[in-house]
């Protein structure tokens, strides 16, 4: 049996105070946890992103939408989800410029969010300035230019990502998907769909899917992914842009 030597007696509190040590801690026996409880303090966090709604096991979707490197996406479906997202993504401290012939539809949120001057700046089409994208001040340019959007002159880049809008397919669209990163696809017509699945390599469950689509439902493509997700608003969501809707 070993016996350890008590360490010599420290000075008194008065005297430590006295000499500059500062106050002292309480004293109190340390915490400890086996290792078999270990896993109990994991905390559930996911990816980082944009919370674009739920998937099909009711767990968070998330969408990377600020980026170091450039990054294009394609909604082929409904005005109401590009404005949450844009709104989502200025809450997630982005600055959030919209490119739209349609001007009026997007005013209701620029005076919500302060005028312009909280995140959200809407300008005529062909009409974006450089945004200044940086590490600290990400930016998301949303493209509402209807059926066949011209080339823009503010693409995508480094913290800088580019969500171009069409209401339905159009001439145009396969080139955007292909140089798409992301694309989401929203209640379309039989023929659209059918269109979508030889353009995009999708099975023949999601084309025949996307025809009935409910309102808020999107079919999320990557290169090597699907995902359905529905976008569930929050009550000032509600308030300000009314309930999930493909048609506008």
């Amino acid at each position: 049996m070993t016996t350890t030597t008590p360490a010599p007696a420290g000075p008194r509190l008065g005297e430590r105070l006295r000499t500059g040590f500062g106050l002292l801690g309480p004293r109190h026996p340390r915490h400890a946890l086996p290792v078999e409880q270990a896993d109990a303090l994991t905390l559930p966090i996911g990816d980082d992103g944009v919370v674009v709604g739920v998937n099909s096991e009711g767990q968070p979707a998330v969408l990377g939408v600020n980026r170091p490197t450039p990054y294009d996406m394609v909604l082929i479906g409904g005005l109401w989800t590009a404005q949450v997202m844009a709104l989502r993504s200025a809450a997630t401290g982005a600055r959030v410029a919209v490119e739209t012939g349609r001007p009026q539809a997007w005013m209701q949120m620029v005076h919500a969010m302060g005028g312009g001057q909280n995140g959200l700046s809407v300008y005529d089409v062909g009409r974006v300035p450089p945004q200044g994208a940086s590490a600290g001040t990400p930016v998301l340019v949303v493209r509402d230019c209807g059926m066949r959007p011209p080339r823009g002159r503010v693409v995508s880049g480094p913290w800088q990502s580019v969500l171009t809008l069409l209401p339905y397919l159009s001439p145009v669209a396969p080139r955007l998907l292909r140089q798409a990163r992301l694309a989401g696809i929203q209640r379309v017509s039989p023929d659209e769909a059918a269109e979508l699945g030889r353009t995009m390599g999708l099975s023949r469950t999601e084309v025949e899917s996307l025809p009935a689509l409910p309102d808020g439902v999107t079919l999320w493509c990557t290169d090597r992914d699907r995902q359905y997700v529905l976008t569930q608003p929050t009550d000032a969501e509600i308030g300000l842009l009314g309930t999930p809707r493909r048609m506008d």
